[in-house]
Formats: structure tokens, sequence, C-alpha cells
């Protein structure tokens, strides 16, 4: 399968979220880690919001800032690290019982609002023609 945009740019991440945009080695990582949560996102919601020509269409303002925050967090903490003390230094990778401390995760709270987004996205208006409507003018109806 073709590799799908991700649902942010570095330089939305970069404006929005670092405060400044990333450029040479910091945008490839940011590039990286935009796609990365992209796809959890895309995995979690089972929806791609891209349509056939490979471009972004309705993406949920929620679903977007979600990849920001996510991108960001791994970002501003590669490490993973939920916990750290300076003293004799120590560190703590475990985050709410995930194992291997991934950069890259979605929250409890930011599942429900994915779901909760890709569930309003399939939404489709359909237009019913009424057999009594004057929008009918092309078929005979005398014979009724």
């Amino acid at each position: 399968m073709d590799e799908l945009p991700p649902l942010a740019t570095v330089e939305q991440l970069g404006k929005l979220r670092i405060g400044y945009v990333p450029t040479d080695a910091e945008a490839e990582r940011a590039a990286g880690l935009l796609t990365a949560a992209s796809d959890l996102i895309r995995d979690t919601a089972d929806v791609t919001w891209v349509d056939d020509a490979g471009q972004l269409v309705g993406v949920p303002r929620r679903v977007f800032n979600i990849c920001l925050d996510v991108a960001y967090r791994a970002f501003d903490n590669p490490q993973a690290l939920s916990q750290r003390q300076i003293g004799d230094s120590s560190k703590a990778y475990d985050r709410t019982g995930r194992e291997g401390g991934e950069a890259v995760y979605l929250t409890k709270a930011e599942e429900k609002a994915v779901r909760r987004a890709a569930a309003g996205s399939g939404f489709v208006s359909v237009t019913m023609v009424s057999p009594w409507s004057t929008d009918r003018a092309d078929e005979d109806l005398t014979g009724l």
C-alpha cells in the first residue's frame, strides 16, 4: 500500500507546538514522528481521511490536534521517559502499563476522542426526491 500523508505537517507542528519550524535533522525526525502518530491514529480510528488522489480530506480538528500532541510529546521527550531524577540519576520508562517506553502513543482519552471523531467522519447526506415533487418534470406522471 502507498504511504499515506501525515495528518499534520512539520511546519504546523513547529508553529503550533514546538515554537519554531525545525530544519535539517530535526525536520526529518519531526516528519517521522508525524507519520508514526498519523499511522497510530488511523489504526485506532480505522479511517484514513485521504481521497482517491491521496490528498487529505475531512480531518477533524480534534484528530489534527491529537496528531500534533502525540508527535510533539515524542519530539520533546525522545527517550519516552515518564519520570527522571537528577540526584543519583534515575530514569523510568514504563507508562501506565505500557512496556518498552514507546515515544509515540495515544493516551486512553486520546484513543476515545479519535474513535468518537472517526465515528462522525462517516456521515453522508442523502437527498430524497418525493414522487409528488415538482422536481420530477422529466417524467410523465399523468398516468398515476
